[in-house]
């Protein structure tokens, strides 16, 4: 397009015509991404029941695989942050993908044992450590600030999509053709990956000086703050994704209705972390307050469900995907525009604090749920959201005005 001798609206729309197909590449590319990366941990909890009675475990051993698996990837996060940030973002999708993909095909191929699943799982929870960071890196790089919101939206709105098809393998899947099937389906985002990242060069945008008004000034005390309330809120929300279904069962619904609601759930979280994120591109600043009352809203979602009764259950089960699991793409966009010069850092600060409580969710839900009930695991998961919204709230005043 000539621009020479342009109007003013002529070159908002060129400038909007070179956005959008980033945009959308960037998003299709994230959301492809996180999708392989979080299927191979939360198929085995949507179809937990079912690969449970064939390899012959506990809800605790359950629990503890899905945490190690995270804890990997929580350990390893800060390291995949700072590769991404030097060889650049395309070559950690890369490297996670790949990782993502042996998890899944190996579930499928080769767990015969609880042992044999749990490797499976590292490799899943590894390709986490690379696939976020370098996904962040690419969104900073490849998409105007002005929309980075809604592509961190659409980013992580892939975790909810990832538990949607966990629930929808349940009836579709695992009850016709059994449960192996489904991991081996689950490598089909592979294609969309290596599709966008064709479309993606390796190319990092400058980063903006110091003095730009896009940066924030926040110590380490409260980077830390912000990455204990992310622990606390994602150990209450992953725990409930990795045993909802479990716990519907538990309280009298059917295994495939129970499928469904992880899946109801699952969109809730969709729409809620997409029109969160296109809230933040108009708002323009720190999503910190945003993020704290949503922790707030699942808190006592949870605490609805731990009632006991299924009419409460499906109400807390969507208000705690909606809310209480709805905030890690302001998370990661806050992060990142507080670390200009360093976005994959940023984003595994973040990956570190949501992959503890990502570990840590599961096995305590799990021996809450085994010894005690699950009416109690669902309190503790309430009490653990109530308490990563105080410590957000807390944080929410050091994160200074920006704007885009």
């Amino acid at each position: 397009m000539d621009l020479h001798g342009a109007r003013p609206d002529d070159l908002r729309v060129a400038v909007t015509d070179d956005r959008f197909p980033s945009l959308w590449r960037t998003g299709l590319l994230s959301a492809g991404g996180l999708v392989l990366s979080a299927l191979p941990i939360f198929l085995v909890g949507g179809l937990a029941v079912q690969i449970r009675h064939d390899l012959g475990f506990t809800e605790t051993q359950l629990g503890a695989a899905v945490t190690v698996a995270f804890l990997f990837g929580a350990v390893a996060g800060p390291i995949g942050g700072r590769v991404a940030d030097r060889v650049g973002g395309r070559i950690a999708i890369a490297c996670g993908a790949a990782l993502a993909s042996l998890s899944l095909a190996g579930t499928a191929l080769f767990a015969r044992s609880w042992e044999m699943l749990l490797g499976c799982l590292v490799l899943g929870g590894l390709s986490f450590a690379f696939l976020d960071p370098g996904l962040a890196v690419v969104i900073d790089s490849h998409v105007d600030p002005r929309s980075q919101g809604l592509a961190f939206g659409v980013k992580e709105a892939s975790i909810p999509t990832a538990t949607l098809l966990a629930g929808l393998a349940v009836p579709v899947i695992a009850l016709e053709h059994g449960w192996r099937w489904a991991f081996l389906l689950g490598v089909v985002p592979l294609a969309v990956v290596a599709v966008g990242l064709r479309r993606v060069d390796g190319q990092r945008r400058a980063a903006p000086p110091t003095t730009d008004a896009s940066a924030t000034s926040v110590s380490r005390r409260t980077l830390g703050i912000v990455a204990a309330s992310a622990a606390c809120a994602s150990t209450a929300s992953s725990g409930i994704g990795v045993f909802l279904t479990e716990s519907a069962v538990a309280m009298g619904m059917a295994e495939g209705a129970a499928g469904l609601l992880l899946a109801a759930g699952s969109v809730a979280g969709i729409v809620t972390r997409v029109t969160t994120g296109i809230r933040a591109d108009r708002d323009g600043g720190p999503q910190l307050h945003t993020i704290w009352v949503m922790m707030a809203v699942g808190a006592v979602s949870m605490a609805l469900a731990a009632a006991g009764s299924l009419p409460l259950l499906v109400v807390g089960a969507v208000g705690a995907f909606a809310g209480g699991w709805g905030w890690t793409g302001l998370l990661f966009l806050t992060l990142v525009r507080a670390n200009p010069s360093a976005p994959g850092a940023g984003a595994g600060l973040g990956l570190l604090g949501l992959a503890i409580g990502n570990g840590l969710g599961p096995l305590a839900f799990g021996v809450a749920a085994e010894q005690l009930s699950f009416t109690v695991a669902w309190a503790g998961a309430a009490v653990l959201a109530g308490a990563g919204a105080v410590l957000a709230r807390f944080a929410a005043p050091d994160f200074e005005p920006v704007r885009i």
